[in-house]
């Protein structure tokens, strides 16, 4: 009889910590930190919970509204973002996504990814807002935050931007990221339009 309800008794406690262990696993969106063509599961499934609050610069922020999500890849290590980590993401409006000041790290959309399954979203480091193709304006205005030379940085430029729809190049978003195959740091061009919201913490 005591071995009876000692089963049952243990069967009840293991019961509940799998229950326990199941409710602190959750389903995040996976975002890129590296190469766009390198393949990614949309969600991750991570255990623990991401508070709604937190400190920054000694203050107690709320982050409730926040998008929360899971890196895949270092391309923004050098800004304290490495893989695995979670991060809390705002989404901007319109009017945002068209007066970002400072240089946050942004959250893109994806676009015109053939892989359906394929993870939607991308980290990039935010350069600056271009208005023109004559790259050696842009590298001079832009020289103190590029890490590359002229040469190269016109290269990168041309080829993002031939890529670019003439209805979006009004007004263009220039990123950095770090190629870890290469181990170099790279550009690219963006629509305003693919901008999704910017980094606020990382966990």
């Amino acid at each position: 009889m005591d071995i009876i309800v000692f089963a049952i008794a243990f069967g009840i406690m293991m019961t509940g910590m799998v229950i326990i262990l199941l409710l602190n696993f959750n389903s995040l969106p996976v975002v890129k930190a590296g190469k766009v063509t390198k393949f990614c599961d949309k969600k991750k499934f991570v255990f623990g919970t991401m508070p709604n609050r937190v400190r920054i610069n000694n203050q107690d922020v709320d982050l409730s509204d926040d998008e929360k999500m899971v890196v895949s890849g270092n391309s923004m290590k050098e800004y304290n973002i490495f893989e695995g980590q979670r991060i809390y993401v705002k989404k901007y409006s319109e009017d945002e996504r068209n007066t970002i000041q400072r240089y946050p790290v942004l959250v893109f959309n994806i676009v015109n990814n053939p892989n359906e399954k394929d993870a939607v979203y991308k980290l990039r480091k935010f350069v600056g807002y271009i208005t023109t193709n004559n790259w050696p304006d842009v590298f001079v205005t832009f020289q103190d935050r590029i890490k590359t030379d002229q040469v190269t940085f016109t290269r990168l430029c041309t080829k993002k931007y031939a890529k670019i729809p003439q209805a979006d190049r009004d007004k263009l978003v220039l990123s950095e990221t770090y190629d870890e195959e290469q181990n170099t740091v790279l550009y690219s061009l963006h629509p305003v339009s693919t901008i999704y919201g910017k980094v606020e913490y990382a966990v």
